[in-house]
């Protein structure tokens, strides 16, 4: 279940991603979650559609707060810099709930014979049992054509683990099949619910890309991330059948 409601500033956000999460019953998919995480796309200090603007973040952690009960968490692991203090410096600390390194925590092996590149994966142990809410920018990327929802959950593989390959503090996933890893992480770190700020967009590319002319006005709200990574990447311009790894994905999608 997928929802597309326009939005035209920054000053919509509260009102868009109401209503995009009421269309897909946002508090039903996280009812019974002791524990929601949400990650959104905090890469590195540049500024919005680079990384996602705090203000949707505020959007959807204040809606979630009115419907659940449960203990929310802002949680990332930059790709550069300091996390923490790549989240300061966008604002997070507004947002009101606590924030969270995801590499700093412990992690755990978990094991899956499914997967084709991970069969076993290191992940921080907070997320085990937690609802993910996945909140990146509709972005294309230099590597696997989109980044988006599944994709986002990149940062969650521990810098520790996951880093090395280059200055990319997960850069290990670059040196592997990438597309594959990537669905892979259906099998660990599925969203529950993701929400992707298309009030801009970047084309060309994830970390100096540019707005698109026009800008793409939408904000996407699923329960179903491959459907919503799918919207996304058609509104980029993007055939979804030529995106390598929202195919192989689909295998993991039940």
């Amino acid at each position: 279940m997928i929802s597309v409601v326009p939005i035209e500033s920054a000053a919509d956000y509260p009102a868009a991603i109401a209503r995009a999460l009421e269309e897909v019953d946002a508090g039903g998919a996280l009812a019974g979650f002791d524990r929601v995480i949400v990650k959104p796309n905090v890469v590195n200090l540049s500024p919005p559609p680079v990384t996602t603007d705090v203000r949707c973040v505020m959007a959807v952690v204040d809606y979630l707060r009115e419907r659940i009960g449960s203990e929310i968490l802002v949680a990332e692991g930059s790709g550069e810099g300091d996390t923490l203090e790549n989240l300061r410096r966008h604002g997070y600390e507004r947002v009101g709930v606590p924030l969270v390194d995801l590499d700093a925590l412990p992690d755990r092996t978990y094991s899956n014979d499914a997967a084709g590149v991970y069969s076993e994966i290191r992940l921080p142990e907070i997320l085990e049992g937690a609802g993910l809410v996945s909140v990146p920018p509709a972005k294309d990327h230099s590597i696997t054509g989109v980044t988006q929802g599944l994709k986002n959950m990149v940062g969650c593989l521990p810098a520790r683990h996951y880093g090395g390959y280059w200055t990319y503090k997960k850069s290990q996933i670059h040196a592997v099949d990438e597309h594959q890893a990537l669905a892979d992480l259906m099998l660990y770190i599925r969203p529950h619910l993701t929400v992707i700020d298309a009030l801009d967009g970047l084309e060309g590319g994830h970390l100096s890309g540019r707005v698109p002319d026009p800008p793409l006005r939408r904000i996407i709200a699923g329960t179903d991330v491959l459907a919503a990574d799918r919207e996304a990447a058609k509104l980029l311009g993007h055939d979804p059948e030529e995106i390598r790894y929202l195919k192989l994905a689909e295998r993991f999608q039940s």
